[in-house]
C-alpha cells in the first residue's frame, strides 16, 4: 500500500521535475532573448560594406575551440594597407556570446578578432552616407502646375529615411509623397519611406496650402540628413485660347495647322465647325510635356469617310488627341453623331473655339479655299548620287540652276506649283498616272525620229519626291542617266489630277519641257595652234561646259617640272574660270592644261610666255591722201598742167605671234591706186594731142 511518506515524495519528486522542466525553459528562453536580431541594426557579414552610423550585431563568437567566447573581449582592427592590426576600438561580448556596436566612429576597411589570440571573426568595411536634397523646380503651384522631383544624391541605395516638414501635417506629406511606386507610411510627425532605390521622388503639392516649406529627409540607421526647400503659390484660373489673332487659311485637301495655348490647365477642349456647315469636330488636346501649347495638324482631306477626330487630328511631340463621352464628328442638316461625309469636308468658313470644360474661351475662324494647280517649270542640279541628296527641300533648292537644258548625268528637277493635295498626296508612287491614286506626272519624248515612239515614263520613276506644302509646291528629281534617257531627248512634263479626285469636277494640268545635252568641257582662249599661251604672272584659264551651273572640279596644269590645280564652279552662262600664278615659271615651258568634271573633260598644250608677249593683239592704221589736181588749157599750142599730190601714212603695228595681215600689198592703199589712175588718164590724153 502507499504511505502517506511514499506519497509526500512522490509528490517532492513531481515538484521537481516540474521545477527543472521550467528552469531549462527559463534559461532558453533567456538564451534566445540574449541573441540581437533585426530590431538592433545590421547583422555583420563577412566582406560587407555597411554605412557610417550604423549598428551592427555579431551572434555566438566561437573561440579556437568552438566554445561559446561568453564575456569576452574583441577587437576592431584596422584590414590592409600600412597600418594594418592597428587598433580602432575594443567591445565585449555578452554573457551568450553575442556582440553589438556601433559604427559613428568607423571608416574604412576592418576586422573584427578576439583580442587575446587574434582569431578573425569577420572583414567588413565603413563607408560615410553622403546625402544631398533638392526639388527640381524651386516654385510650384497648388492647382495645375502642381507636380516636380525630390532628388537625392548619396552613394548608397536601398536605405529607409523619413522625410518632415514643418507647417505640413503627417497626412499632408503622406498625399504629396504618394506617387508611384512610393508608399510613404505615417510616423509620429513625419512619414517613412523604405528600400530608397533611386535618386528621386515624385512629390504633388495638390491642395496644399501656398507658403514656402523646407522637407528634412534623414536616413533612420545612420543619421545623415539633408535639406530641400520649395515654395507653392496660389494657383491661378485654368485657360486657353488660339495662338495669334488672324484667321487660318488653307486650301481643302491640305493640313491646316494652328496652337492652341493652355495655362493652369493639362488639357482643352478643341472644336471646328458647326450647325452653319452642317459638319462638326470636337475633341480633348492634352499638354503632355507641359509646355503650354499644343500645336495641331488638321488633315482636311483625311476627314472623308471618318467618324473619329483621332483620325485626322494629329497633336505634335508628346502632347495628345483624344475623345472622350460625346465627342466626335457630327454632320448633315439634323448633326447626327458619328456620321462622317464622303468626300473631304467642302470648302468654306468653319468656326473654331477653345475651352476648359463646357466653357468657350476663343473663337477663330479656318477658311478652307478651292485647291489649284497653277504651273510647272524644270530646274538643274548638279550631278550627285541619288543616296546623297539632301533631306530638306530647302537643301535641294540651295543646288539647283535655273536652266532647262540638262547634260547627262545631271539632274532634273521638276517643280510643279499645286494646292489642295498635300493631305492625300505623300509618295512619289502616286504619280504612276492610276486612277486610283487621282494624280500623274508623265514624261514623253517630243523628238524621236521618223517611225519612231517616244521614249515615255512616270513621276514614280523619278529618284525623290520634295513636299513643301507651306508654298504649295512639290519638287520631283529625275536622274537623266536612267528611265533610258539619251543625249539629244526632248521632253513635254505634264503634271495630272484626274477629274476622279473628290477635289475637282475637271482634270487639272500643268505642263513644262527640257532638254537633255551631251556633257561636254572645252578651254577658251586657244590661239590658232590651239593651244594656250599663257603669261608668266597671274591668270586665269577660261573654258566653257553644258553641265549644271554650280558644279565644281579641278583645273590642271602639269609640265615636266610641276603639277598645279586650282578649282573652277560653272557660271549660270556656262562659263568657267581656274585662278593659276605663274610667276615663278620660266617663260617658254610647256605645258599641259586638263580638266574632268563627272565624265565631261578637256585637254589641251600650252606655253608659258613672257607676261607682255601673251598680251592680246592690238593694230591701228590711220592713212590720210590729199590730191590736188589743175589744168588750165588754151587755144593756143601752149598747155600748162600743175598736179600737186601730198600723201601722208601712218601705220602702227603691234604683232601678238601667230596673227596673220589682211592680205593687201604694203604702201599701195586705196588713195594711191586712185592717184595713179587720174595721172595715167591725163597723160593719154596730152599724148592724143
Amino acid at each position: 500500500m502507499t504511505t502517506t511518506t511514499g506519497k509526500l515524495r512522490s509528490v517532492f519528486l513531481t515538484a521537481m521535475l516540474v521545477a527543472s522542466v521550467f528552469a531549462g525553459t527559463a534559461v532558453f528562453a533567456g538564451t534566445t532573448a540574449a541573441n540581437y536580431g533585426p530590431d538592433d541594426g545590421e547583422e555583420l557579414q563577412e566582406g560587407e560594406r555597411y554605412w557610417q552610423g550604423q549598428r551592427l550585431y555579431y551572434n555566438n563568437v566561437q573561440s579556437e575551440t568552438d566554445e561559446r567566447a561568453d564575456d569576452t573581449k574583441l577587437e576592431i582592427v584596422v584590414a590592409g594597407g600600412d597600418n594594418d592590426g592597428d587598433l580602432a576600438k575594443e567591445i565585449f561580448t555578452n554573457e551568450t556570446g553575442d556582440v553589438r556596436f556601433d559604427t559613428s566612429d568607423l571608416e574604412g576597411d576592418y576586422r573584427l578578432q578576439i583580442a587575446q589570440t587574434d582569431q578573425p571573426i569577420a572583414n567588413f568595411s565603413v563607408a560615410s552616407q553622403d546625402l544631398n536634397a533638392s526639388f527640381e523646380d524651386d516654385s510650384v503651384d497648388n492647382r495645375f502646375d502642381t507636380s516636380t522631383t525630390l532628388t537625392l544624391e548619396s552613394r548608397r541605395a536601398g536605405y529607409n529615411a523619413t522625410v518632415s516638414a514643418e507647417g505640413l501635417t503627417r497626412g499632408q506629406l503622406q498625399n504629396i509623397l504618394d506617387e508611384g511606386d512610393q508608399s510613404p507610411v505615417p510616423t509620429d510627425s513625419a512619414v517613412a519611406i523604405e528600400n530608397i532605390r533611386t535618386d528621386t521622388l515624385e512629390a504633388n503639392f495638390s491642395g496644399i496650402d501656398a507658403d514656402n516649406y523646407t522637407f528634412t529627409v534623414e536616413v533612420n540607421d545612420t543619421g545623415a540628413t539633408a535639406d530641400a526647400s520649395i515654395n507653392v503659390t496660389e494657383g491661378g484660373d485654368a485657360t486657353s485660347s488660339f495662338t495669334g489673332d488672324g484667321i487660318v487659311s488653307e486650301q481643302r485637301g491640305d493640313n491646316a495647322t494652328f496652337t492652341v495655348d493652355l495655362s493652369n490647365t493639362p488639357s482643352t477642349t478643341v472644336t471646328i465647325g458647326g450647325d452653319a456647315v452642317n459638319w462638326m469636330a470636337n475633341f480633348t488636346v492634352y499638354d503632355n510635356n507641359s509646355d503650354g501649347e499644343v500645336a495641331l495638324d488638321f488633315n482636311t482631306y483625311a476627314t472623308a469617310g471618318s467618324a473619329d477626330p483621332t483620325e485626322f487630328v494629329d497633336a505634335a511631340g508628346e502632347d495628345a488627341v483624344r475623345v472622350h463621352g460625346n465627342q466626335g464628328v457630327y454632320s448633315g442638316r439634323d448633326m447626327t453623331q458619328g456620321q462622317p461625309v464622303r468626300d473631304p469636308i467642302a470648302s468654306g468658313t468653319y468656326e473654331m473655339t477653345v475651352g476648359v470644360g463646357d466653357s468657350v474661351q476663343d473663337v477663330t475662324q479656318l477658311v478652307l479655299e478651292q485647291g489649284s494647280v497653277d504651273g510647272a517649270k524644270v530646274w538643274a542640279h548638279p550631278r550627285t548620287g541619288t543616296g546623297n541628296l539632301p533631306d530638306e527641300v530647302s537643301g535641294l533648292l540651295e543646288n539647283v540652276a535655273d536652266d532647262d537644258s540638262v547634260a547627262v548625268q545631271d539632274l532634273a528637277v521638276v517643280q510643279v506649283r499645286a494646292s489642295g493635295l498635300y493631305g492625300n498626296f505623300t509618295s512619289r508612287a502616286q504619280l504612276d498616272n492610276s486612277t486610283d491614286d487621282n494624280y500623274a506626272l508623265n514624261f514623253t519624248q517630243t523628238n524621236p525620229g521618223a517611225n519612231a515612239d517616244g521614249n515615255t515614263f512616270d513621276g514614280s520613276s523619278a529618284e525623290r519626291v520634295y513636299f513643301d506644302e507651306e508654298n504649295n509646291t512639290f519638287f520631283a528629281v529625275v536622274d537623266t542617266q536612267a528611265n533610258d534617257i539619251e543625249a539629244g531627248d526632248v521632253y513635254d512634263v505634264e503634271f495630272k489630277i484626274h477629274e476622279s479626285s473628290p477635289l475637282f469636277d475637271e482634270t487639272q494640268t500643268a505642263s513644262t519641257s527640257f532638254s537633255v545635252e551631251e556633257r561636254s568641257l572645252e578651254f577658251t582662249g586657244l590661239n590658232e595652234s590651239d593651244r594656250l599661251t599663257l603669261p608668266s604672272s597671274e591668270t586665269n584659264i577660261s573654258g566653257e561646259t553644258s553641265i549644271t551651273a554650280g558644279t565644281t572640279f579641278n583645273v590642271q596644269v602639269q609640265s615636266d617640272q610641276f603639277v598645279r590645280t586650282a578649282t573652277a564652279t560653272v557660271q549660270d552662262d556656262g562659263t568657267f574660270v581656274a585662278p593659276f600664278d605663274f610667276s615663278d615659271v620660266e617663260p617658254g615651258t610647256d605645258v599641259t592644261v586638263s580638266a574632268s568634271a563627272n565624265g565631261a573633260s578637256d585637254e589641251v598644250g600650252g606655253v608659258i610666255a613672257e607676261a607682255g608677249a601673251a598680251e592680246p593683239t592690238t593694230t591701228t592704221t590711220t592713212e590720210t591722201t590729199t590730191t590736188t589736181t589743175t589744168t588750165t588749157t588754151t587755144e593756143t599750142t601752149t598747155t600748162e598742167t600743175t598736179t600737186t599730190e601730198t600723201t601722208t601714212t601712218t601705220e602702227t603695228t603691234t604683232t601678238t605671234p601667230g596673227d596673220g595681215g589682211d592680205g593687201g600689198i604694203p604702201g599701195f592703199g586705196i588713195g594711191v591706186a586712185l592717184v595713179a589712175l587720174v595721172a595715167a588718164a591725163l597723160l593719154l590724153i596730152r599724148r592724143s594731142r
